[in-house]
C-alpha cells in the first residue's frame, strides 16, 4: 500500500513534460491528497469516508493512474460498506414516518417515509430515534459487508390502545330477607334464665344467714326466748324463700321461651306500604 502511495506521485511527476498550469497542478494535488486520505480512512474502518474520498479522486480531472486506482478502490469499499434502513412504529405496529434518526449523535435521517438505505461504518453504534419529543435508543453491531439490515424501534407510548374506562356498575339491591323464626321467645327465655340464676344466688345467700342453732326443716331454734337467733333465722328464711320463688319462676319462663321458639314456624317479614332505604359499598337506593 505504501509503495503504491509513493509510486503514483512519482509516475505523475515523470509523466509531466511541460510545466502545468496552476489550476491543473492544484487539481492534481487534491487528487493525490484524496487518494492518500482515502486509504488511511479505509485502514481505520471508516469505509463511508473512504468511499467518498475515492470517488473524489476517480473523477476525469485526476491523472489517469490515480483515477484508475481510486475507481477500483471505491468499488472495493462499496462492497464492504454496510447499509441499513430505519423503521419506527407505534404500539399498534403503525409506521411513524415523522421520525428522525441519529447514529452516534450524528443526524442521519429527518424522516422515514422514503425507504432509503444508509451507509454506516462497521462496528458498534448507538441509534437514537426521535418522534414528537419522544426518544427510543438501541445499540447495534454492524458487520462489514452487511447489506440491507433494517433497524427498528417501537414507541410503546404512541398509538397504544386506550385503557377502557371502568364500567359504572351499581350493586343490585339486597334480596329480601329469608323467612325466619321470631326472636322474641329467645328474649323471653334469656330473661327467665337471668331470673333463675339471680333467684338461686339469693336463695343461697338467704339460707346461709340462718344461724346454726336453728333448723329450717323444724322451724325451731335452740336458743332462749327473745334471742337474736330467732330474728336472723326469720330474715334468712324469708330471703331464701324469695330466691327460691324467683329461681323457679325464672326457670319456668326460660323453658316456656325455648318451647315457643322451637315450635314456631319461620315466616317472611311483612311490611306495609312505604319506602325502605338500602346502602351498599358502591351505591345507595330506596326500595318501595
Amino acid at each position: 500500500m505504501l509503495a503504491r502511495r509513493f509510486a503514483v506521485p512519482l509516475a505523475i511527476a515523470l509523466a509531466v513534460v511541460l510545466p502545468p498550469r496552476a489550476s491543473a497542478a492544484g487539481a492534481k494535488d487534491e487528487c493525490l491528497d484524496a487518494h492518500g486520505r482515502g486509504q488511511d480512512a479505509r485502514g481505520k474502518g471508516q469505509l463511508v469516508r473512504a468511499r467518498q474520498l475515492f470517488l473524489a479522486c476517480a473523477q476525469p480531472a485526476c491523472p489517469s493512474l490515480v483515477q484508475g486506482d481510486c475507481a477500483r478502490f471505491a468499488e472495493e469499499v462499496d462492497r464492504l460498506t454496510p447499509t441499513v434502513g430505519f423503521v419506527a412504529r407505534d404500539a399498534r405496529a403503525n409506521d411513524l414516518p415523522q421520525t428522525s434518526v441519529y447514529v452516534d449523535d450524528a443526524l442521519v435521517a429527518t424522516r422515514l417515509d422514503d425507504g432509503k438505505m444508509y451507509e454506516v461504518d462497521p462496528g458498534k453504534h448507538v441509534v437514537r430515534f426521535v418522534n414528537d419529543g419522544r426518544e427510543t435508543t438501541i445499540k447495534v453491531v454492524i458487520n462489514q459487508g452487511e447489506k440491507g439490515r433494517v433497524l427498528s424501534a417501537t414507541f410503546a407510548n404512541v398509538g397504544a390502545p386506550a385503557s377502557p374506562a371502568p364500567a359504572l356498575t351499581q350493586d343490585a339491591p339486597p334480596p329480601p330477607p329469608a323467612p325466619s323464626r321470631s326472636s322474641w321467645p329467645l328474649w323471653l327465655a334469656a330473661t327467665g334464665g337471668v331470673a333463675a340464676a339471680a333467684g338461686s344466688i339469693i336463695a343461697i345467700i338467704g339460707f346461709a344467714k340462718v344461724p346454726a342453732s336453728c333448723s329450717i326443716a323444724s322451724h325451731d331454734c335452740a336458743a332462749p326466748p327473745g334471742d337474736q337467733a330467732f330474728s336472723d333465722a326469720h330474715s334468712g328464711v324469708a330471703m331464701g324463700n324469695l330466691g327460691v320463688g324467683l329461681g323457679i319462676g325464672g326457670a319456668i319462663v326460660m323453658v316456656t321461651g325455648l318451647v315457643l321458639y322451637a315450635t314456631s314456624k319461620p315466616t317472611a317479614p311483612t311490611t306495609t306500604g312505604g319506602a325502605t332505604p338500602w346502602l351498599t359499598a358502591s351505591g345507595v337506593g330506596v326500595r318501595f
